[in-house]
């Protein structure tokens, strides 16, 4: 007996799961996912291996990766409880029960004779509770079909008569959706919800692997008007597929030295800053006194130059800070990660070069913020690590780092912390920083989706979506270590953010009206100094005090006001952010920016 492929238009899917290659998101060049081969929340296979190779080897051989063409898809917002199909926790095998027969478009199979559904051994379902951002994954389970090597004849099904077999495991693949701006609500030919796009299933009984990819079928004909345009070539289903464009966040693909020399360039200015503060947008300003770098006065100081007032707006950086700030919950660099960047690590100079360098790379120790300005200027929450210290530091004839706590002789006293602790998450009132971070690392004509956010994190190791929990000295992952290319771990929004809300956090920036100091951070406006066309005399611009607010979201006079947790508060507010970076840049006197 031979089985093959059977494939079929899927109507409906609903419910979700996490999987290998669906828990990414992941979809090849042609919009396929794929389901199944070693996914233990999914299914089939559970040798653990999933780069197995089969007769689709071009689409399944690359299970757990990340790459390619990012697609948007259905999410999850938060908070609700999801359909998970069901393994033993001691073996990690699927759990099957003899229930009913459901088909593809997710309806129970019904047996003509007897009127009711066909029963048949199938996973399972529990139920989780689903993570802001995580994908919506397929719940219908395709079929195959068994044909006689030897005739060449479709053996028939004895339970119901057909050629058809039903597939055990759910096919757990994501669910892309159309742009309801670009196309409207398609659902009137889908049937669909959410503006799903329609996808095919294919299950292959051999290598117990669900592959699914957007229907090739006529969305629009030739000639036939949709939503008041008239089209003059058919328009497919996969012509509605939407690819995320990351832009300037692609700097998130930088070798970890490029990120951390960037960081490294951020809190060296905030170090040297004598003031801090953050203007509409919520970017850190810092007001930085410039002192000839050869000239000094009569005792000895540096002649002052000028005094420079500018915001942290460097992508690299700000997205190097929206790294350090999501993974550690501060900005407080530990004593053991402050030795020298080794840039010949993942690009950069390679090692047989640098053997011939009379002058190589620095061997001082990277910095670390200063916790007492950060509090100073009511920033506290951006250094707010449970183990804060002083401690002393040397770096021996290897450029390593040693650190002791208490003073030796030839050492650097610093005040942070030693290492960086699991206890210390973002929380509260660093999730505005985070957001103004990523923001201003983004193209300004962009808008920041969930999508994008989701997406970014899982680039950024945020979201652990690849790899393993635990390693070897070897670097293989130890026994009984977590594949989170099985498991992804999604960020959490939901834990600890708390509500957003634009009108009161864009009151409560702008112009300032007290200063930064004594512990307490600068007050604000809520308006912000633009240049605005005078209608008596066209042509001339007037410095006028604009409300934020108003006039980023809104029509000048009152603005549109959104609360959100979650995920979806994120996501609004670095969208906000970004919007408020545009205006600036647009209207604000540039020596103002």
């Amino acid at each position: 007996m031979k089985r093959s492929l059977y494939v079929a238009v899927v109507a409906l899917f609903l419910g979700c799961s996490v999987n290998a290659l669906a828990g990414n998101g992941y979809m090849g060049g042609s919009g396929t996912t794929t389901a199944g081969s070693g996914s233990g929340s999914t299914g089939g296979s559970t040798d653990g291996d999933t780069t197995t190779d089969g007769p689709l080897t071009d689409k399944g051989s690359d299970q757990g990766a990340l790459f390619g063409d990012l697609y948007v898809i259905d999410r999850y917002l938060g908070g609700e409880t999801k359909r998970v199909p069901a393994v033993d926790p001691a073996t990690g095998e699927p759990v099957l029960v003899l229930g009913d027969w459901i088909d593809e478009n997710g309806n129970p199979v019904i047996n003509p004779t007897t009127g009711t559904p066909y029963q048949v051994m199938q996973q399972a379902w529990t139920t989780a509770q689903a993570i802001g951002g995580e994908p919506k994954l397929t719940e219908g389970f395709g079929r195959y079909t068994v044909v006689n090597e030897d005739t060449g004849e479709y053996v028939i099904n004895p339970a119901t008569g057909d050629i058809y077999y039903p597939a055990p495991y759910p096919s757990q693949c994501v669910q892309p959706v159309a742009d309801v701006v670009r196309w409207g609500d398609i659902s009137s030919k889908t049937a669909l919800p959410a503006n799903h796009l329609p996808l095919v299933i294919a299950y292959d009984s051999t290598w117990e692997r669900t592959e699914c990819e957007v229907a090739s079928t006529v969305f629009i004909a030739s000639g036939e008007t949709w939503d008041g345009v008239t089209y003059y070539r058919d328009i497919l289903y996969p012509d509605l597929v939407q690819e995320v464009d990351f832009g300037r966040l692609n700097l998130g693909r930088a070798p970890d030295a490029v990120l951390d020399h960037a960081f490294d360039e951020a809190i060296n200015n905030l170090n040297n800053a004598k003031s801090i503060s953050i203007d509409a947008s919520g970017r850190l300003v810092l007001t930085t006194d410039v002192y000839d770098e050869y000239l000094t006065n009569p005792d000895g100081t540096p002649v002052y130059l000028e005094t420079v007032v500018k915001a942290i707006d460097s992508p690299l950086e700000c997205l190097s800070l929206y790294i350090k700030l999501m993974k550690d919950g501060n900005l407080i660099t530990p004593a053991d990660e402050r030795q020298a960047i080794d840039r010949s690590v993942m690009g950069g100079v390679p090692l047989w070069k640098l053997l011939e360098l009379e002058d190589g790379p620095s061997k001082s120790m990277r910095p670390t913020i200063d916790i007492a300005k950060m509090e100073e200027f009511g920033l506290g929450a951006l250094v707010d690590a449970s183990n804060v210290t002083t401690y002393w530091t040397t770096v021996d004839v290897e450029g390593n780092v040693i650190v002791s706590l208490e003073a030796c002789e030839g050492c650097e006293e610093s005040h942070g912390i030693t290492t960086s602790l699991e206890t210390d998450v973002v929380s509260g009132d660093d999730f505005p920083f985070a957001a103004t971070f990523v923001a201003s690392a983004a193209d300004k004509s962009s808008s920041m989706t969930m999508d994008k956010v989701v997406y970014l994190n899982s680039i950024l190791g945020i979201n652990l979506v690849v790899g393993y929990s635990e390693y070897d000295e070897n670097g293989d992952p130890v026994d009984g270590a977590i594949s989170y290319a099985k498991n992804p771990v999604y960020f959490n929004y939901g834990t600890n953010m708390g509500q957003y809300n634009r009108q009161s956090t864009f009151a409560n920036r702008g112009n300032i009206v007290t200063e930064p100091g004594g512990g307490n951070p600068a007050t604000y406006d809520g308006y912000v100094t633009v240049l605005v066309e005078d209608p008596a005399t066209p042509g001339t611009w007037v410095q006028t005090n604009m409300s934020i607010y108003a006039n980023v979201f809104g029509d000048g006079t009152t603005g549109v006001n959104f609360t959100g947790t979650d995920i979806t508060g994120f996501t609004a507010m670095s969208d906000d952010d970004l919007h408020t970076i545009g205006y600036i840049h647009t209207y604000q006197i540039p020596g103002l920016r």
